[in-house]
């Protein structure tokens, strides 16, 4: 199958972190209000994270903020909660049994040449496939399940255990449970949906310099220092360069549909279908955001916006990758789905769905992901 560009969207579940610490105690327990001890419980996306006593209690130094605690037992589902530690700082979770979906209990027919054949596909699109990728492994990766709907054409992956990665790009071994992993073949759209949790690997004077570098390089420029500097209003400090960008159909190509359909001769070259141009004006923080009478900020607008990040080059995989003789600056696109898309302080953001990337955002994937709570040394 010959490969396609696709645009990528990478959903993680992240959250706000401010710098003073709350004592957040809880208690886990199952429907029967038993207490359920050694269940895991840990901050979405970080290096945060405990578990509970045989009494099914626990204790976790939080920053004052919002977040999602997961919480994760064996024979239960996994459980997310959305919490404010400024506002409260203790709460009982219920865990309910798991549950076997019907078609898992079915036994689907893959051959060992599709399966591998998939598993390129989801590595490419869910690792990445440039520097990082290539140091990063999936220890259990033969717990990944495959599906192909040949109507829809989708690809779908699942895995029941959490995915174990070993990052030795950044130095991190991060346990990813998968939420959902669908390409849109049709569309050319992916979405990667889960919530990790990082561990720092041990490593020698060396590799924790070099991985100290690849961090920074990993944040800089990234989607999540992006929504920081809207947030700060220091997008021209930080590097970028917005600017707004219109794609439509294109009217030569709409007059050269039509003669041809009432029998014109194709003469000279076909017009491309759909032309892109950029708006060389400054755009107004006001044109990408609004903020309410809680001081919460949200990006609102309509249509798509360029993002040049103007201190750091594209890898040269993907300028070759995109037929380009040169390598330039870091090009991204984005589109918010709805109207609203609430950003943080630390320039995480809400709902992740809601965003849609394209360029380079879309090239670096999970493989260049650094943990919510990561700070520039």
């Amino acid at each position: 199958m010959k490969s396609r560009q696709v645009y990528t969207l990478v959903l993680i579940f992240f959250t706000t972190f401010l710098y003073a610490q709350n004592v957040f105690k809880g208690i886990v327990t199952d429907e029967n209000l038993k207490p359920i001890d050694h269940a895991i419980i840990y901050v979405d996306g970080s290096t945060l994270k405990t578990e509970t006593n045989q009494k099914g209690e626990f204790e976790i130094n939080l920053p004052n903020g919002q977040y999602n605690l997961i919480v994760r037992a064996g024979l239960y589902e996994n459980f997310i909660q959305f919490i404010d530690s400024n506002q409260n700082h203790s709460i009982k979770i219920v865990l309910e049994p798991e549950k076997i979906l019907l078609e898992e209990a079915i036994v689907h027919s893959i051959s060992k040449e599709d399966w591998k054949y998939y598993l390129q596909t989801f590595l490419r699109l869910f690792l990445g496939n440039n520097e990082a990728a290539k140091k990063c492994k999936i220890e259990n990766e033969k717990d990944l399940r495959f599906s192909y709907d040949k109507i829809t054409k989708e690809l779908r992956a699942t895995s029941k255990n959490p995915l174990i990665i070993s990052n030795n790009y950044l130095g991190y071994k991060i346990e990813y449970d998968l939420i959902d992993f669908n390409v849109n073949y049709k569309t050319n759209y992916v979405l990667t949906l889960g919530t990790a949790f990082f561990k720092e690997l041990k490593g020698n004077s060396s590799q924790i310099k070099k991985w100290k570098l690849n961090r920074e390089k990993s944040y800089l420029g990234s989607v999540t220092h992006f929504m920081k500097a809207i947030y700060d209003n220091k997008l021209e400090e930080e590097g970028y360069d917005v600017k707004r960008l219109v794609r439509k159909e294109n009217p030569d190509y709409i007059k050269f549909k039509e003669e041809t359909l009432l029998g014109g001769r194709i003469v000279g070259k076909v017009p491309p279908k759909i032309i892109t141009y950029l708006v060389n004006q400054k755009v107004d923080y006001d044109s990408l955001k609004i903020i309410d009478s809680n001081n919460n900020q949200y990006l609102n607008f309509k249509g798509l916006y360029s993002v040049e990040y103007k201190k750091e080059k594209e890898d040269l995989d993907y300028a070759k990758q995109n037929g380009q003789h040169y390598i330039s600056n870091q090009l991204s696109i984005f589109a918010i789905k709805d109207d609203l898309l609430k950003i943080e302080e630390n320039g995480t953001y809400y709902h992740p769905a809601n965003l849609i990337v394209e360029g380079y955002w879309s090239w670096e994937k999970i493989a260049n992901m650094v943990p919510m709570d990561y700070k520039i040394e």
